[in-house]
């Protein structure tokens, strides 16, 4: 396997790792005016078919190392859950050079 790809699967595996906290974060939203079924199931039609796409070329991961994946990952969207949204802007923010 070429850099190039195990690359692309890393990336695939992040965008998973988004797609999952934006289904937990939009969770949150339930009785609110924002949350909307339709948004829902596309988001989580959208996380079903990468999921499908990416075990198709999960072989490149042991067993064990699948399980540490799963953590690693379950971790990642847990941190991304509990930050703060003035935390995430903090981490983030560059001042515009005048």
């Amino acid at each position: 396997m070429t850099d190039s790809q195990i690359q692309a699967q890393y990336s695939f595996i992040k965008l998973l790792i988004c797609l999952q906290a934006s289904l937990e974060l939009f969770d949150e939203l339930k009785d609110t005016p924002y949350y909307r079924h339709e948004i829902k199931r596309s988001i989580n039609g959208t996380n079903q078919v990468l999921e499908r796409a990416l075990k198709r070329h999960y072989d490149f991961i042991d067993n064990k190392e699948k399980e540490e994946t799963y953590i690693s990952i379950s971790r990642a969207v847990h941190k991304i859950l509990d930050t703060s949204l003035e935390e995430m802007f903090a981490e983030g923010y560059i001042p515009l050079e005048q």
